[in-house]
């Protein structure tokens, strides 16, 4: 075993550890190249397959098909992505990734995502299979399972992303983080202390530019942002 994690015997000049250790302390969303690509996208396919609400892997693993090899992976990724958030949720954090990938997709692809954003065209879109997804069927019908099997769910460290994000400021990982809490708003889910948290980092690193980007992508999706949030973005003008 040792072998395998110090390749050539010297524990102080060589640590490779496998991902299953190395991956959960992981909270960059964009992997630095240090990581190998695609055994660290089959990796995280074998995360969502187990947990598809794993948001942060969902958005790892998109972001690792821009790497050469990987690309034709991508519009599968990206389609798990949408299959794990499903019609009501994360219209901003699909658009984003959409974003991201649009100029290393083909323009049927970035239309067919585009259709997907409109309510209630996700609809049989686990039978649509495209290469690299781990969520799709790609069956044309419906089967009933004869055994319902209930499989345990890994528990994360963390109770939630706020208590995640404070642990990264303890350490002072304050972009990840920001990250960290963007998702987590951009994928719909509206808590007053995650906002609060959030704000607070812009007003601490006068991100201004970024305080006034999340503002207009929540006005787009229709989501009229807190008193709180105003207040801010009207105190960001003197930062």
């Amino acid at each position: 075993m040792l072998e395998k994690i110090f390749p050539d015997g010297s524990s102080a000049t060589s640590v490779t550890l496998p991902l299953a250790f190395r991956m959960p302390d992981e909270k960059n969303l964009r992997l630095s190249p240090n990581y190998d690509a695609l055994q660290t996208w089959r990796f995280l396919s074998h995360q969502i397959r187990r947990s598809p609400l794993d948001l942060r892997a969902h958005v790892q693993r998109v972001l690792l098909t821009h790497h050469e090899g990987l690309a034709d992976r991508m519009e599968g990724s990206l389609m798990d992505l949408y299959l794990a958030l499903g019609n009501d949720a994360g219209a901003m954090l699909k658009e984003r990734m959409l974003e991201q990938c649009s100029p290393y997709l083909s323009t049927e692809a970035i239309q067919f995502f585009k259709q997907l954003q409109t309510e209630g065209l996700n609809q049989g879109l686990d039978r649509e299979w495209r290469l690299g997804s781990v969520l799709a069927t790609g069956e044309n019908q419906v089967h009933r399972p004869l055994v319902t099997v209930e499989r345990s769910v890994e528990a994360s460290r963390y109770t939630s992303v706020l208590e995640e994000a404070q642990a990264c400021l303890d350490y002072g990982q304050i972009d990840i983080a920001q990250e960290l809490l963007e998702t987590e708003i951009l994928a719909g889910h509206q808590d007053p202390a995650i906002e609060q948290e959030l704000l607070n980092i812009y007003q601490y690193t006068r991100n201004k530019d970024k305080l006034n980007q999340l503002t207009a992508e929540l006005v787009a999706a229709g989501i009229e942002p807190s008193e709180t949030w105003k207040a801010y973005q009207s105190e960001a003008n003197n930062w």
